[in-house]
């Protein structure tokens, strides 16, 4: 099998990775795609980097050495901000993050000069997004805000309450009185509800959704790459590390994921690639 044929991997946490595997069935929908999700260790938001190293670079082992992945995209903010250079450095396999086609998206489309980024708390603390806005645009002022209540909320479907919709209003009344016009969902988690932020405000914000913009991209590279699959079948995979719960009830929620079997992750398999990861990594410290 020629590698233009080899599946795309997705990794995230929970459930927001199906925002990338639905960006990429509309933008590619003759790829092959596996999504290995891994509530078993959700949220990575708030995790040591050096633990979450260690823990990706399982997933990446397994995606890259079994299933001969061509391209792996880490559909997790956390792991985009903290983890990618370091990953790009362990794995041949190229390895594309969210925080670029996100920052180059939310540059196109402010009027204000002004963006917010919504992620989880090591995204927010490590500044990776304001970092790469203002190395695009140095005057651009970057707001960046931890929501892990509201990740958490989004992983078990519970995000759509009126308490909730009150409190992002809220927010959203605060971003707009100081002049930010142009939103990130710096979490794949919001990017999967990014019609749910859409709603609330309205037309008085641009939603970046990082799924769309990096999908995007993937097919640019791929294209110049000449790595594109030329078959009209396409496979979508989801496999799940951990508890499979919120997963299958969030499937449900979109016609074209509804289709697709929930595996479970292959523990034993996964075992080698574990030894394999604890030789990159050095034991977790202090966290984030």
């Amino acid at each position: 099998m020629g590698s233009n044929s080899n599946p795309i991997g997705v990794i995230d946490s929970g459930v927001g990775g199906l925002s990338m595997v639905i960006a990429l069935d509309q933008l590619l929908s003759s790829e092959e795609i596996v999504y290995v999700a891994d509530p078993l260790h959700f949220p990575y938001g708030e995790k040591a980097k050096n633990e979450l190293i260690h823990i990706v670079s399982s997933l990446v082992s397994y995606l890259n050495e079994n299933l001969k992945a061509k391209l792996i995209i880490t559909a997790c903010g956390t792991i985009s901000s903290n983890c990618l250079e370091e990953l790009s450095a362990l794995f041949q396999v190229p390895i594309i993050g969210i925080i670029d086609p996100a920052s180059r998206e939310a540059v196109r489309k402010t009027k204000t000069g002004k963006v917010v980024v919504l992620a989880t708390s090591a995204t927010v603390k490590s500044s990776t997004f304001q970092k790469h806005i203002q190395r695009i645009h140095s005057s651009i002022t970057v707001k960046e805000e931890a929501w892990p209540e509201f990740v958490e909320a989004v992983e078990k479907g519970l995000h759509q309450t009126d308490d909730w919709r009150k409190w992002i209003h809220t927010q959203l009344i605060g971003f707009q009185q100081e002049n930010f016009d142009t939103i990130i969902m710096g979490c794949t988690h919001f990017a999967l509800i990014s019609s749910f932020f859409q709603d609330i405000a309205e037309t008085t914000f641009e939603i970046i959704n990082p799924a769309i913009a990096t999908a995007q991209e993937v097919k640019e590279y791929l294209a110049k790459s000449n790595l594109l699959n030329p078959s009209e079948l396409s496979k979508k995979r989801i496999i799940v590390r951990g508890n499979s719960t919120n997963m299958k009830k969030t499937i449900q929620k979109y016609t074209d994921l509804q289709k697709i079997n929930i595996e479970a992750f292959p523990e034993k398999i996964i075992e080698n690639f574990i030894n394999k990861a604890q030789r990159y990594c050095t034991p977790a410290s202090t966290p984030m």
